[in-house]
Protein backbone atom coordinates (compact mmCIF):
# COMPACT_ATOMS: atom_id res chain seq x y z
CA UNK A 1 0.00 0.00 0.00
CA UNK A 2 1.21 3.28 -1.09
CA UNK A 3 1.11 6.34 1.60
CA UNK A 4 0.46 9.84 0.08
CA UNK A 5 4.00 11.26 -0.78
CA UNK A 6 6.16 8.07 -0.68
CA UNK A 7 7.09 8.22 -4.52
CA UNK A 8 9.75 5.24 -5.09
CA UNK A 9 12.23 5.86 -7.33
CA UNK A 10 12.93 4.65 -10.72
CA UNK A 11 16.11 4.49 -12.76
CA UNK A 12 16.61 4.30 -16.46
CA UNK A 13 18.06 0.59 -17.40
CA UNK A 14 20.43 1.69 -19.62
CA UNK A 15 21.90 4.94 -18.50
CA UNK A 16 20.87 4.66 -14.62
CA UNK A 17 19.10 8.65 -14.47
CA UNK A 18 16.12 9.12 -12.01
CA UNK A 19 12.84 9.23 -14.69
CA UNK A 20 10.59 11.50 -14.24
CA UNK A 21 8.32 9.77 -16.86
CA UNK A 22 8.35 6.03 -17.69
CA UNK A 23 8.94 4.96 -20.94
CA UNK A 24 8.30 0.88 -21.83
CA UNK A 25 10.76 -0.73 -23.88
CA UNK A 26 9.67 -3.03 -26.69
CA UNK A 27 9.93 -7.14 -26.41
CA UNK A 28 12.44 -7.14 -29.21
CA UNK A 29 14.70 -5.10 -28.10
CA UNK A 30 14.65 -7.33 -24.67
CA UNK A 31 15.44 -4.77 -21.85
CA UNK A 32 13.98 -5.20 -18.66
CA UNK A 33 12.58 -1.79 -16.67
CA UNK A 34 11.98 1.27 -18.02
CA UNK A 35 13.81 3.67 -20.05
CA UNK A 36 14.43 7.78 -20.08
CA UNK A 37 13.19 9.60 -23.15
CA UNK A 38 16.66 9.48 -24.66
CA UNK A 39 17.77 5.87 -24.07
CA UNK A 40 14.15 5.67 -25.49
CA UNK A 41 14.61 7.69 -28.87
CA UNK A 42 17.93 6.14 -29.31
CA UNK A 43 16.56 2.57 -29.20
CA UNK A 44 13.71 3.21 -31.09
CA UNK A 45 16.48 4.83 -33.91
CA UNK A 46 18.74 1.49 -33.95
CA UNK A 47 16.04 -0.65 -34.62
CA UNK A 48 14.36 1.31 -37.27
CA UNK A 49 17.45 2.25 -39.18
CA UNK A 50 18.16 -1.56 -39.10
CA UNK A 51 19.36 -2.40 -42.37
CA UNK A 52 17.68 -5.47 -43.77
CA UNK A 53 19.77 -8.82 -44.95
CA UNK A 54 18.53 -11.33 -47.92
CA UNK A 55 17.16 -14.23 -46.78
CA UNK A 56 19.26 -16.14 -49.38
CA UNK A 57 22.49 -15.19 -50.12
CA UNK A 58 23.04 -12.65 -46.79
CA UNK A 59 23.59 -9.62 -48.59
CA UNK A 60 22.27 -6.39 -48.91
CA UNK A 61 19.33 -6.34 -51.01
CA UNK A 62 19.40 -2.47 -51.80
CA UNK A 63 16.87 0.01 -52.49
CA UNK A 64 14.30 -3.03 -54.01
CA UNK A 65 14.19 -5.37 -50.79
CA UNK A 66 11.64 -7.87 -52.36
CA UNK A 67 9.08 -9.87 -50.25
CA UNK A 68 9.46 -13.77 -50.67
CA UNK A 69 5.53 -15.24 -51.98
CA UNK A 70 3.91 -16.69 -49.81
CA UNK A 71 3.78 -20.52 -51.80
CA UNK A 72 7.73 -20.70 -51.38
CA UNK A 73 7.09 -21.30 -47.47
CA UNK A 74 9.98 -19.02 -45.87
CA UNK A 75 10.09 -17.50 -43.09
CA UNK A 76 7.26 -14.20 -42.32
CA UNK A 77 9.02 -11.06 -42.42
CA UNK A 78 12.07 -12.28 -44.88
CA UNK A 79 13.20 -10.25 -47.86
CA UNK A 80 14.94 -11.01 -51.08
CA UNK A 81 17.33 -9.21 -53.32
CA UNK A 82 16.63 -8.58 -56.65
CA UNK A 83 18.71 -11.66 -57.88
CA UNK A 84 17.26 -14.10 -55.66
CA UNK A 85 13.78 -13.27 -55.82
CA UNK A 86 14.59 -13.72 -59.78
CA UNK A 87 16.45 -16.63 -59.57
CA UNK A 88 13.61 -18.52 -56.51
CA UNK A 89 10.95 -17.27 -59.12
CA UNK A 90 12.56 -18.95 -61.94
CA UNK A 91 13.06 -22.03 -60.01
CA UNK A 92 9.69 -22.41 -58.34
CA UNK A 93 7.99 -22.11 -62.13
CA UNK A 94 10.39 -24.44 -63.51
CA UNK A 95 9.34 -26.84 -60.65
CA UNK A 96 5.04 -26.40 -61.72
CA UNK A 97 5.63 -26.35 -64.88
CA UNK A 98 8.13 -29.19 -65.85
CA UNK A 99 8.37 -32.88 -64.51
CA UNK A 100 11.04 -32.96 -62.14
CA UNK A 101 12.15 -36.45 -63.40
CA UNK A 102 12.20 -36.48 -67.05
CA UNK A 103 12.05 -32.58 -67.63
CA UNK A 104 8.80 -32.32 -69.94
CA UNK A 105 6.14 -29.64 -70.23
CA UNK A 106 3.03 -30.89 -68.28
CA UNK A 107 -0.21 -30.14 -69.10
CA UNK A 108 -3.65 -29.73 -67.40
CA UNK A 109 -3.22 -33.15 -65.29
CA UNK A 110 0.15 -32.83 -62.63
CA UNK A 111 0.63 -35.38 -59.72
CA UNK A 112 2.54 -34.85 -56.92
CA UNK A 113 5.23 -37.57 -55.55
CA UNK A 114 4.10 -39.63 -52.56
CA UNK A 115 6.24 -38.50 -49.04
CA UNK A 116 8.21 -41.70 -49.35
CA UNK A 117 9.94 -41.07 -52.83
CA UNK A 118 11.53 -37.98 -50.87
CA UNK A 119 10.85 -35.48 -54.49
CA UNK A 120 10.71 -32.34 -54.50
CA UNK A 121 8.54 -31.08 -57.05
CA UNK A 122 5.73 -32.56 -59.85
CA UNK A 123 5.57 -35.13 -62.18
CA UNK A 124 3.67 -36.39 -65.10
CA UNK A 125 1.87 -39.49 -65.33
CA UNK A 126 4.26 -41.60 -67.11
CA UNK A 127 7.09 -41.15 -64.61
CA UNK A 128 4.40 -40.92 -61.99
CA UNK A 129 3.27 -44.70 -63.40
CA UNK A 130 6.70 -45.92 -63.63
CA UNK A 131 7.90 -45.24 -59.65
CA UNK A 132 4.96 -46.42 -58.41
CA UNK A 133 5.29 -49.74 -60.25
CA UNK A 134 8.75 -49.93 -58.97
CA UNK A 135 7.22 -49.90 -55.04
Amino acid sequence: MRILGSKQQVFCSLCKKELKRKYKPQEEWKIEGFLCSDCHIEKTKEFALKRDVCAICKGDPGDIALKPRWQWNMEPGSVLCQTCFNNKDADFNKKLEFCIICNRKMGFVRYNPKPAWKINGQMCRSCWDSRNERK
